[in-house]
């Protein structure tokens, strides 16, 4: 009997291969399930911006419910995942195009040093994730050093 190729399972072991040289190139040491199974290709796109008191992610996910996109705080990363579902079906006949994209994603972002982690919110109105990370409040007072003779 002779064997089928089967193309979709070799792209679904290319994209695993391909998700664990990305999870190795950006150091992910995430402690919490299988971090292979929740990163994918698809990616939504972002601006990453910085106020005077705030670092500022702005995602956009439209089609994406807000209970399908949580976000975790690892270190010195933030990460977003979530899954946009593809709410059709056709039954009764077959897609002609399907360029949307459908399924779980993620993003990753490294964050700098004078955040608070601790007090990170996010808003979900309109298609859009905004992340409002709040940066430390450094008080830059004068040290006095004392000078020894040796």
């Amino acid at each position: 009997m002779i064997k089928k190729p089967e193309p979709w399972a070799e792209i679904l072991s290319m994209r695993d291969q391909m998700d664990k040289i990305m999870n190795e190139s950006m150091n992910l040491d995430f402690k919490t399930g299988n971090l292979e199974r929740r990163l994918s290709l698809w990616q939504p796109v972002s601006d990453l911006y910085e106020t005077e008191s705030h670092l500022v992610i702005e995602m956009e996910l439209p089609g994406v419910l807000q209970e399908n996109v949580s976000l975790e705080v690892h270190g010195s990363q933030i990460v977003v995942f979530g899954e946009k579902r593809l709410e059709k079906e056709a039954s009764k006949g077959a897609y002609r195009m399907l360029e949307r994209s459908y399924g779980p994603f993620s993003r990753v972002f490294v964050l700098p040093d004078n955040i608070e982690s601790s007090s990170i919110k996010a808003v979900f109105r309109n298609g859009i994730l905004r992340v409002l990370i709040p940066k430390a409040i450094r008080k830059d007072r004068p040290v006095s050093i004392t000078i020894s003779e040796r």
